[in-house]
This record gives C-alpha cells, sequence and structure tokens, in this order.
C-alpha cells in the first residue's frame, strides 16, 4: 500500500517538472505557469487544502458581458461536478474576470497517484470548462489573434 506523504510546494515543483510544465513562483508557497487562455495558480500553504486555482483570460467589460459570464458559471457550478467557479472583479473594479478553482483536503496527505490523478483531473476539468467557455462567448476570445499576431 502506498504510502501518503505531506502535501507541499516542492512536492508541487516536482510534479510539474515531471511533466515538464514551465512555472514560476508567484507568491510565498504558490507556484504559476501560464497558458494561452488562463493563468494557473498551485497553492499549497494550507495544509488542509491543496488548490488549483485558474484565471481565464476572458474579461467582461460591459453589464451584459458580465451577465453572459454569471450565467455561465451558474451553468457550470449547477452542472458540472468541477471546477467551482465564479466571478471576480479586476483592480479597476468596473472589469470582471472568471475564476475556476479545484481543491483536495490534504490533512492527512496524499500519495504520489492522488497527487498525480488530482493533477490530472483538475487540469482536465478546469481546461475543458474554459474550452466550453469559448465556444459560448466567442466575443470574450481576443487572445487567438494575439497569439497569431505574435508568431508573425
Amino acid at each position: 500500500m502506498a504510502t501518503s506523504s505531506p502535501v507541499s510546494t516542492d512536492r508541487i515543483r516536482d510534479l510539474l517538472r515531471s511533466r515538464d510544465v514551465r512555472f514560476g513562483d508567484y507568491n510565498e508557497g504558490e507556484l504559476a505557469y501560464l497558458t494561452p487562455n488562463a493563468a494557473f495558480f498551485w497553492n499549497a500553504t494550507n495544509p488542509q487544502i491543496l488548490q488549483l486555482r485558474a484565471q481565464w483570460r476572458g474579461i467582461a467589460r460591459t453589464p451584459e458581458q458580465f451577465g453572459e459570464l454569471a450565467h455561465e458559471v451558474a451553468t457550470c457550478n449547477s452542472t458540472r461536478t468541477g471546477p467551482k467557479a465564479y466571478v471576480a472583479p479586476l483592480e479597476d473594479g468596473t472589469q470582471y474576470g472568471l475564476i475556476a478553482e479545484c481543491n483536495i483536503v490534504v490533512l492527512s496527505g496524499l500519495t504520489q497517484a492522488q497527487l498525480d490523478h488530482f493533477f490530472e483531473t483538475s487540469m482536465s476539468m478546469i481546461m475543458g470548462f474554459f474550452a466550453d467557455l469559448e465556444v459560448a462567448l466567442p466575443g470574450f476570445v481576443d487572445w487567438v489573434s494575439e497569439s497569431a499576431e505574435a508568431q508573425r
């Protein structure tokens, strides 16, 4: 039987390195990495909970867009087992972004298989949700053209 070990930022670093994920330190005990459509944050600072949180790049700039984003959040939270999603104000207080997160209780630690499984399922759930958002809210997606311009 596999032994559980405490979850730490160093363990998350090892996990990400083993999967060739390019990441950096974000806050004390929090790691971040960027994808074209989101910023992902691993937080192992709470000894009870491991969290994978992601902020989608789509931004609600108008009240109508806020309503669309809020509708997608409500749909996600009422129909999916994960991730948990919520609308969050951006620094300017007039625009809103979307955050999705997955959490796992780690009081007794995790085996390597459990940590690997959490990585795979959490990433899959969040990325799948974001892909669905991009279909449902194509007006929010401006990074495809940015990526194409950067490659020229």
